[in-house]
């Protein structure tokens, strides 16, 4: 067991687990009572913990991260300000943007937002890099109301974000997509443009990899991709192998539905259950 077991009440300061351990609502209440400092060591734990050595605590911590920004916008608001402020390597402070954290914001509650992420710009300029990496997703639909797709994207420096993306990772920062590119070449099947050989590509990449911000990248990049939005053969075997395979099913956890049909919501939420 790690630190995020600790603070949530898991284990004791040798590691050790605690009998009885606490239950759910003992834990979500202290998930809810995390300081903002406690929060963004649990983020820099969750984003480089294997999957392999995932424990009780990061499962937690993850679970709760996916939820944040939509259940507590006002809070993910102040996570994101403290992981600007306190989190040194741009990574693992991108995966804010490329998970749900921020795109929760944007999606669910950009109206509501728009004045304190203006604010929150201000106040930490870094805020607007992390913004340009979403600037091709707020300008052709991810926010509806006109007016304010204009304020967010007024504070989404998208040159400052394709200059750091485009730029050579330092030797000792990891550069997550190289990773992820390696993955695939060592899984020795070429990428198609069917959903069921890109099915296929996902499956043989989970196999060799356990890097957590490869499996990220894997999950809200190619398999959310391939996933359709209506239902059919494509969902079935997606179904079929997150029933058979749970390093799939918490691999699952990482899509997200926005956009999907009703019918194919319902199928892969209570295929993925748990697993996030």
């Amino acid at each position: 067991m790690g630190w995020c077991d600790e603070v949530l009440g898991l284990c004791d300061a040798s590691g050790g687990e605690v009998d009885p351990p606490p239950s759910a609502e003992e834990v979500e209440a202290r998930l809810a009572a995390l300081p903002m400092g406690d929060l963004v060591g649990a983020w820099r734990e969750v984003s480089t913990t294997g999957l392999k050595d995932q424990t009780p605590g990061t499962r937690a911590l993850t679970m709760y991260f996916d939820r944040l920004s939509n259940e507590m916008p006002e809070r993910g608001i102040a996570f994101i300000e403290a992981a600007l402020a306190g989190e040194p390597d741009d990574e693992i402070v991108m995966l804010l943007a490329e998970g749900k954290v921020l795109g929760q914001l944007l999606v669910f509650h950009a109206g509501r937002v728009a004045s304190s992420l203006q604010g929150l710009a201000l106040r930490q300029p870094r805020f607007r890099w992390l913004m340009g990496s979403k600037g091709a997703s707020i300008a052709n639909g991810m926010v509806e109301d006109p007016q304010t797709r204009r304020r967010l994207l007024a504070i989404a420096d998208e040159p400052a974000y394709r200059a750091w993306e485009a730029a050579p990772p330092k030797p000792e920062a990891p550069d997550f997509t190289a990773m992820l590119t390696r993955s695939l070449l060592k899984s020795n099947i070429s990428p198609q443009s069917s959903s069921r050989c890109a099915l296929d590509l996902v499956k043989a990449i989970l196999e060799i990899e356990d890097n957590p911000n490869v499996l990220r990248l894997l999950a809200a990049g190619m398999l959310e991709d391939l996933v359709p939005e209506e239902d059919g053969p494509v969902i079935d075997a997606v179904v079929a192998e997150a029933e058979r395979n749970e390093k799939f099913r918490h691999l699952l956890g990482g899509v997200w539905f926005y956009g999907m049909s009703p019918e194919v919501t319902e199928r892969l939420t209570k295929a993925r259950g748990k697993a996030w």
